[in-house]
C-alpha cells in the first residue's frame, strides 16, 4: 500500500470514528427520555460494548479478548476519567465552553508529540490546528456572550482535555503492537471497573431495563464505544496521534448535521462558518505531506 493510500485510509477511519461519537447526543437524549440517568447510561454503554466484544473476539474470531499491559490499562483509565470529567464540567459550564476547552486537545497532542515521539510539526498541520480551534470556537456560540465561567467547571473541562490528549498519545504506541479490537475490549472493561464501584446503585439498572432502554443503550455501545474507539485506534495505526486528533474535530460538525437532520434543530450562519473552518483543517490534515514522514508505529516508541 502506498503512503498516500495508507494516510487516506487512516483519515477515513478517524472521520468514521468522529461520526460515531457524534451520534452520542442524539442517543443520550433518547436514553434520558426513556428514564435512564447519566450514570446508568454510561455504565450500560461500556457493559454492552464489552459483552459485544466478547461475542466477536471469543465466540466468532477465536482471538484473545484482552490486552493486559500497563499502557492499555492507562488508556482505559484516561478515557473513562476524561468522560467523567467532561460530564462534571457540563454541570458548571455551557456546552459551548466545555466543547471549546475539550477540543483544545489536538493542539496539546501536537505539542506533546514533538517531545514524546520527536515528531516535527509541518506548517500545514499548524495551519490546520489554528483553523480547527477557531472553527470549534464559532461552533460553540461563545462569541455571542455568556455569563462568567465557573472555575470548577473550567478545571474539569481542562482535565477532560488532558485525559483525552494522553489517551491519544498512549494509543499511538499501543496500536503499534496490539490488536485494536482487543485493546477496545480492555478499555471497556477498565471503564466498567471504574464506573461500577463509583456508582453502585446504577449497576443494578440492568435488572430493570425496558426494551426501549435496552435498544438505545445497545446502540450507544455499538456506535459510541465499540466502533468509535475501534476506528479511532485503527486510524492511529495509520496516521499517528497529531493528525488523528486534528481530524477528530469533525465531531462537533457531525453533531450539528445530525441534530439538524434527526432532531430538526436549526443551523446558524456562524455554525456554518465554523463547520467550514473545521472541514478546511481536515483537508490540510488529510493532504499528503511533501515528503514521507516516519511511520507512526515506529517513531521513537521508547519515549512513552
Amino acid at each position: 500500500m502506498s503512503l498516500y493510500s495508507q494516510e487516506l485510509k487512516g483519515s477515513l477511519f478517524i472521520l468514521f470514528s468522529a461520526l460515531m461519537y457524534a451520534t452520542l447526543p442524539v442517543l443520550v437524549k433518547l436514553a434520558y427520555a426513556e428514564g435512564l440517568s447519566p450514570e446508568s447510561t454510561l455504565f450500560l454503554r461500556y457493559l454492552f460494548s464489552f459483552l459485544l466484544l466478547v461475542v466477536v473476539l471469543v465466540g466468532i474470531k477465536r482471538e484473545p479478548l484482552l490486552t493486559i499491559t500497563p499502557l492499555v490499562i492507562a488508556q482505559g483509565v484516561l478515557l473513562t476519567a476524561g468522560g467523567l470529567f467532561y460530564f462534571f464540567a457540563l454541570e458548571y459550564l455551557s456546552a459551548g465552553l466545555a466543547t471549546v476547552i475539550f477540543f483544545a486537545h489536538p493542539a496539546l497532542v501536537a505539542l506533546m508529540s514533538t517531545v514524546i515521539y520527536k515528531e516535527s510539526l509541518a506548517p500545514r498541520v499548524l495551519a490546520g490546528l489554528a483553523l480547527a480551534l477557531t472553527g470549534v470556537f464559532f461552533l460553540s456560540g461563545l462569541q455571542n456572550g455568556s455569563s462568567p465561567a465557573s472555575g470548577d467547571g473550567i478545571i474539569y473541562a481542562l482535565l477532560a482535555c488532558l485525559c483525552y490528549a494522553f489517551y491519544s498519545l498512549a494509543g499511538q504506541k499501543t496500536v503499534a503492537s496490539g490488536e485494536p479490537l482487543s485493546i477496545t475490549a480492555t478499555i471497556a472493561l477498565v471503564a466498567i471497573f471504574i464506573i461500577g464501584p463509583a456508582y453502585p446503585q446504577e449497576a443494578g439498572a440492568i435488572l430493570h431495563l425496558t426494551w426501549p432502554q435496552l435498544l438505545v443503550t445497545v446502540l450507544m455501545a455499538c456506535f459510541n464505544t465499540l466502533m468509535a474507539v475501534l476506528f479511532f485506534l485503527k486510524g492511529l495505526q495509520q496516521i499517528g496521534a497529531t493528525r488523528a486528533t486534528l481530524i477528530s474535530t469533525a465531531e462537533p460538525v457531525f453533531c450539528l448535521i445530525l441534530a439538524y437532520l434527526i432532531l430538526g434543530e436549526t443551523l446558524t450562519l456562524k455554525e456554518i462558518i465554523g463547520s467550514g473552518m473545521v472541514l478546511a483543517s481536515m483537508f490540510l490534515a488529510i493532504r499528503p505531506a511533501d515528503h514521507a514522514p516516519a511511520e507512526p508505529e515506529t517513531v521513537n516508541r521508547e519515549h512513552l
